[in-house]
């Protein structure tokens, strides 16, 4: 038998009464139809409101700085994520969907020669990065060899000397053993003279293609070499293109793109970028009412009910079915219904 102590009061079986009412009736406007039609109507309010304040009054430019700091900057990515990424590329890359699609089916000709059209008005850029490679050993490296190889080739094949020397031409047509065996020291002069003659002339011949490149490559010749390059690859699948690309080598790149953003994004270059955007969003837009805002990003309404709708449904079925949307309503109303306002009051009428 309950002590009185542990009988409700009459306050107390009013509010839970009411408490089962209210729970009943929250739990009714989350059904799909109703909430939708809630949805749309809060939404028309809400954007009507927003249209009529300013992005200031909502948040700073030093709020929305921090928010990129913590979220950005400052927090770790788990292995976890990483893995995931590294799993998710590798299935990409394995995919036969991907190794069949055609890089025509990515970018058409047009967007191509666009890009193409874009990239070839930077000229001063053009002459730079050319000049840029022509700087680089491995290109002195090349020019130096193909020359080597193209002299040496002339001398022993194609010396006019050679035309109208008895005895000569047939001396040098011979193998390089032979030679060596005939006349050990020639072919080493040649070597050595041909090679010393290209050491003293290599800033001179690098100065010539310098100015080859910038005067006779015309906008006209590099635009068809980049075309002529679309039609090498156009017919080519994406599978054929990542010939020798497998798991492994997904692997690698993923993990430096990683290793790359985790010093970028801690370099002062990258805390500085991200604040000069965020300035200049702010200059732009921060005394502008929200309405500009919405109108220039094409904010709609209708924008609005369609991702709800595409979203709301199942997760509100979900959480209906499991009982945790019961137990959020619940907990959040029965915090007024056992509050001593509430229960002093219904004793008041009780």
């Amino acid at each position: 038998m309950n002590t009185s102590a542990d009988t409700p009061s009459a306050a107390e079986e009013v509010s839970q009464q009411l408490l089962e009412l209210h729970l009943q009736h929250e739990l009714a406007t989350f059904d799909e139809a109703a909430f939708m039609s809630w949805l749309a109507d809060e939404s028309e309010t809400i954007l009507g409101w927003l249209r009529s304040i300013k992005l200031n009054q909502l948040v700073t430019a030093k709020a929305v700085k921090a928010v990129i700091r913590r979220n950005v900057i400052d927090r770790e990515i788990s292995d976890a994520v990483i893995e995931t990424i590294i799993a998710a590329t590798a299935s990409l890359v394995d995919s036969k969907k991907l190794k069949n699609t055609h890089l025509s089916e990515i970018i058409s000709d047009g967007m191509y020669e666009g890009f193409a059209d874009e990239i070839l008005k930077l000229e001063q850029s053009q002459r730079e990065f050319l000049a840029r490679i022509i700087d680089l050993p491995i290109y002195k490296g090349l020019i130096s060899g193909v020359l080597y190889q193209a002299i040496v080739h002339y001398i022993y094949e194609h010396n006019i000397v050679s035309k109208h020397v008895p005895g000569v031409t047939s001396l040098l047509k011979m193998s390089q053993r032979a030679i060596n065996f005939t006349a050990p020291k020639l072919s080493n002069a040649v070597e050595d003279n041909v090679k010393t003659y290209i050491s003293n002339n290599l800033n001179f011949l690098l100065d010539e293609s310098k100015l080859f490149l910038t005067e006779s490559l015309t906008v006209e010749d590099m635009k068809s070499s980049a075309m002529d390059f679309l039609e090498m690859l156009d017919d080519e699948t994406l599978g054929e293109l990542q010939a020798g690309i497998d798991s492994d080598n997904v692997r690698g790149f993923v993990l430096l793109g990683f290793e790359f953003w985790l010093h970028f994004r801690e370099t002062p270059y990258f805390r500085n970028a991200c604040d000069l955007m965020v300035d200049f969003f702010f200059k732009k837009y921060g005394n502008n009412k929200l309405g500009v805002l919405l109108d220039t990003f094409e904010i709609t309404q209708q924008q609005i009910m369609d991702e709800a709708g595409a979203f709301a449904p199942r997760v509100l079925n979900t959480l209906k079915r499991s009982g945790q949307l019961e137990g959020l309503i619940r907990r959040r109303l029965g915090s007024f219904y056992s509050s001593s306002a509430a229960l002093d009051y219904l004793d008041t009428v009780a």
